[in-house]
C-alpha cells in the first residue's frame, strides 16, 4: 500500500474533525437576566409621618486611638418621611439635628485633664470649637433624600445630601423597616419603625482635626426611629 503524502494527512485529519459531532457549533448558555430587588411590604398607610423624638436615637461612632469605637449621641432633632408603602421608590425623607445639643459621654473633669482649654466640658468643645461642629456658625446638621431604592424585602437603600459645618455631599443609609401598626399603642394613630447605617469620611466635610492618629475619619451614622404618622390639615 502506498504512503499517504502528508498533504493527504492533513486532508482526511481535517475532514474527521469536520465529522465529527463534537464539532457540531453548540449554542452559548443563556445569560440570565439579573433578579429584580424583592417588592417591600409593608402594613402601613400612605402618609407623611414624623419622628418620636421619646424614642428614636441619632448616633455617631468613631475610632479613637485605633483601639475602640466612640459614641457621639445627638440628643435634639427631628425628622419626617412621606411615605407611599405602594411605590417606596417616591418617598421622602428629610432631617435636621441641633449640632449643639450633643452627649459624648466624658465623666471625668474635662478642664482639669486639658490645661488651657477654654471649654468646660468635652461636649462643649465638640459642639462650639471651630476644629469641630462650631454650632455658633452652623447651628444644624440636615439631611434630605435624592433617591430611595429598595434592596430587598422591607429594606431600602436611601442617599441624600448631608450638610454638617456649611459642606454638602451625598450619603447612603442602608434602612431596614422593623416595624409597623395600623394603631399606635398610646397615639392610636399608624406608626413605622425602622433602623438605619451609613457611613462618611469627616474630612470631607472639613473636620479634619485630630486626623488620623487619634480620631479616626470614618463616622459611622447609626439610626433608629419611631415614626408617627402625622394628622392630615
Amino acid at each position: 500500500m502506498k504512503k499517504l503524502t502528508s498533504a493527504a494527512t492533513v486532508g482526511l485529519a481535517a475532514l474527521a474533525v469536520a465529522c465529527s459531532p463534537a464539532a457540531e457549533t453548540v449554542p452559548a448558555p443563556a445569560i440570565a437576566e439579573p433578579a429584580a430587588p424583592t417588592a417591600i411590604t409593608i402594613a402601613a398607610p400612605a402618609g407623611e409621618y414624623v419622628s418620636d423624638p421619646n424614642h428614636s436615637s441619632v448616633n455617631f461612632a468613631l475610632q479613637h486611638l485605633g483601639l475602640s469605637g466612640y459614641n457621639l449621641k445627638f440628643k435634639t432633632f427631628d425628622a419626617t418621611v412621606a411615605f407611599d408603602p405602594a411605590n417606596i421608590a417616591a418617598s421622602k425623607v428629610t432631617a435636621s439635628i441641633k449640632a449643639a445639643d450633643i452627649l459624648a459621654g466624658y465623666p471625668g473633669d474635662y478642664a482639669a485633664s486639658h490645661p488651657g482649654t477654654k471649654f468646660k466640658s468635652w461636649e462643649d468643645d465638640l459642639a462650639n470649637s471651630a476644629n469641630f461642629l462650631d454650632a455658633g456658625a452652623h447651628p444644624t446638621i440636615t439631611f434630605v433624600s435624592t433617591s430611595v431604592e429598595p434592596s430587598g424585602e422591607r429594606a431600602a437603600k436611601v442617599t441624600g445630601d448631608l450638610t454638617l459645618k456649611g459642606v454638602t455631599k451625598p450619603v447612603t443609609l442602608d434602612v431596614t423597616f422593623a416595624g409597623e401598626t395600623d394603631a399606635h399603642m398610646f397615639a392610636k394613630v399608624p406608626a413605622i419603625g425602622f433602623s438605619a447605617v451609613g457611613t462618611f469620611k469627616r474630612s470631607e466635610f472639613g473636620l479634619d482635626y485630630l486626623l488620623p492618629s487619634i480620631v479616626g475619619d470614618d463616622v459611622k451614622v447609626q439610626i433608629e426611629g419611631d415614626f408617627i404618622q402625622k394628622p392630615a390639615a
